[in-house]
């Protein structure tokens, strides 16, 4: 899809194992703060990147994380609301937490709501609107599924604003899942799970900050959890978003890969931005090794991570001006962003 008209960012929000707001998360990635917890399931213990929240359940834990979401990004409206504006959420534990809530205290035959619905209700609240959410699951690339839906509607002239939020909060059975397979690391190396909520406020309305450029998915059906080896088809994905950009290769300056920590994947991701960048690959900057992996909201949290750390004078100095962000999910799914501070210069040829 070419863009029939630009999308621009218009404003963030962020609440991770970082901090409870985007410039908390950024004060913390500049200080180095790694606040690594741990889980608790079947009386095992597994390193977590946990909200810094003091409630307990997640019903409640839920509502105060999109509390503070929904004031960061309400911060950056004309009125102050969020009423009205269309939601797009990613997640891929949508509200399994409160059904195990539920399962413990009242047993196993109390009645169940569809857990999508259970995060749809919490947003409604949390927004004081009943507009009903866009729910995307696709594993990891759940938040960007989200945005490139927004993304495409802005840009056709469906809509003109959006909001876009990547959720996933700490519940068993993600860890359960996780430890099943093998895949979670036992020391502070290798993947870590963590939980976050982060959003992004979309419009077709020019503005200072950055514009979206591409945003591209795929999927890569090599294995259910691993993609091709060889990285080509996660190369294919990239290239196909720099050209709907219309960036050459060459013109990205930082790029935000996935680095999950699992081998197969880290592997086959530096093997995609090798054929990529041929000639000279980026300068690269990850996340997870602080905030964890935050699966569905993984995209919305890292990319709201990186735009508030380019916002401080830390990287006045280096200002880059293209960015490529990569995410790289179970099923297959790939997903490639590409960003342009805006306003924008004269087209590159």
């Amino acid at each position: 899809m070419n863009a029939a008209r630009p999308v621009y960012i218009k404003h963030i929000a962020h609440v991770s194992a970082l901090g409870l707001s985007a410039a908390e998360a950024t004060e913390s990635l500049l200080a180095g703060k790694k606040n690594l917890s741990e889980y608790q399931l079947l009386g095992e213990s597994w390193p977590w990147f946990a909200l810094p929240l003091a409630e307990e359940n997640w019903t409640a834990r839920t509502r105060h994380a999109l509390g503070l979401l929904v004031a960061e990004l309400a911060a950056g409206t004309p009125k102050g609301s969020l009423d009205g504006f269309p939601r797009f959420i990613g997640s891929s534990a949508n509200g399994m937490g409160e059904i195990e809530t539920i399962f413990r205290t009242a047993g196993p035959d109390a009645p169940f709501s569809d857990d999508a619905a259970i995060l749809d209700r919490e947003i409604q609240l949390a927004f004081g609107s009943k507009v009903a959410s866009w729910i995307f699951s696709t594993a990891c690339t759940s938040g960007m599924a989200a945005l490139e839906a927004a993304f495409t509607l802005i840009a056709q002239g469906e809509i003109d604003e959006a909001l876009v939020l990547g959720i996933d909060f700490g519940c068993n059975t993600t860890l359960a899942g996780f430890a099943s397979l093998g895949l979670l690391a036992r020391t502070g190396n290798g993947l870590i799970l963590g939980e976050a909520a982060a959003g992004l406020l979309l419009t077709a309305q020019p503005g200072p900050g950055w514009r979206i450029a591409a945003c591209r998915l795929c999927i890569d059906g090599y294995s259910p959890t691993m993609p091709t080896p060889d990285g080509r088809v996660i190369a294919d994905n990239i290239a196909a978003a720099l050209d709907q950009a219309k960036f050459p290769a060459h013109t990205i300056d930082l790029v935000k890969p996935h680095r999950s920590g699992l081998p197969g994947i880290d592997e086959a991701e530096n093997a995609a931005l090798d054929l990529v960048f041929t000639s000279r690959r980026p300068a690269e900057i990850s996340f997870k090794h602080q905030m964890g992996h935050t699966l569905g909201a993984c995209g919305p949290a890292e990319i709201t991570t990186l735009l508030a750390l380019l916002g401080t004078p830390a990287w006045q100095a280096r200002q880059p001006h293209r960015l490529l962000f990569n995410f790289v999910g179970f099923g297959g799914s790939t997903a490639a962003l590409v960003t342009e501070r805006s306003p924008a210069p004269e087209a590159c040829s």
